[in-house]
This record gives structure tokens, sequence and C-alpha cells, in this order.
């Protein structure tokens, strides 16, 4: 064997720099739309808040990342151990483990210090995604995706709790 050959036998390793992906998900409930064609990239040690009206589709969303609902179509990778702990639970939360990185998910977050707590871990191999209605938990993350029934509308990085109140606000008088 040469030494720029590999074994054989040797299959790669499978590497992400994802947590999760997505691409054109659409759930129905039977005739009723609730997400369409939603792609999106979580990067691996990164914070997302997904942001909406009550009804906009955050619950669904999150329902097929965590596994509970199937797409009617698109395609959805976890690369990541997905992790559901109560909101409380997180500024108790140590450092994840580099060999098993894991998707910390939480659904209707409301208050962001729980967010905080877990950031100051400073934590590569958690990626946290939240949804929320709260522009203020949707401030302490470094994305925010915009929801609008059952579509991303939007995006904004490093944006104050008060833009992202306004662009939602904006978002939905469009409706």
């Amino acid at each position: 064997m040469n030494i720029d050959e590999a074994p054989q036998g040797y299959r790669q390793r499978e590497f992400s720099p994802y947590a999760l992906e997505m691409d054109a998900v659409s759930l129905s409930y039977g005739s009723v739309a609730v997400l369409s064609e939603v792609t999106v990239g979580l990067v691996r040690g990164g914070v997302t808040a997904v942001i909406g009206p009550p009804g906009s589709g955050k619950s669904s969303l999150m329902d097929c990342t965590v596994g509970r609902r199937t797409p009617t179509s698109g395609w959805l990778d976890r690369h990541d151990r997905i992790v559901q702990p109560a909101s409380e639970q997180w500024g108790r939360m140590a450092p994840a483990d580099p060999e098993c990185p894991e998707l910390l998910v939480a659904d209707d977050l409301e208050d962001a210090r729980p967010l905080y707590a877990v950031m100051a871990l400073e934590d590569q191999a958690r990626t946290v995604l939240v949804t929320t209605s709260a522009p203020a938990v949707a401030a302490a993350a470094d994305v925010t995706l915009f929801l609008t029934d059952g579509r991303l509308t939007d995006v904004m990085c490093g944006a104050s709790a008060e833009e992202i109140a306004a662009r939602l606000a904006g978002l939905t008088a469009r409706r």
C-alpha cells in the first residue's frame, strides 16, 4: 500500500459543519400547509432563534427538527444529538463533549436568561435552536430567522430587541 492510499475497507468519516440541515422542508396537516419550503443550515456552535407570531409554524418547525413530525416534502438531516432539557436546567449544563456534539433545542422560549447561561459556556460542540415570540430572546441569539405563515421571510444577525420587534411588526403587518 502506498503511503497516500487509504487502507482497504476504510470509509471516510462523514463530517458536516452543520448541526442540522433542512432543504425545502414543507409540512401539511391534511390540506393545511403549516411550513412551506423552509431551508436552513445551523452552523455547529451557533445560536439561532426562530421568531414569529402565534400560528406562524414555529412549533411545527421544531417538531420536524426533533423528529416528532416527518416533513411532507423536502429533506432534513440531523448531524448532532438532539437535547431538550427544561430551560431552567440550562444554567447548570456542562460543556458538550466534542466527540458527541449536540443540538440544544427549546420551543417557545420566552425568557433570555437560560439562553445567556448556555452561551456563557462558549461551547463549540453545542448548537442552540430556540423558537420564540419574544424579541428579547431573539436578540440574545447570533442569528434570528423570521417565520411568517410557514415561510422563512427574513434573517437578522446581531440585532437588538427593538430592531427585531420592528422587523417582526413590519412582516406581520403585510399579512
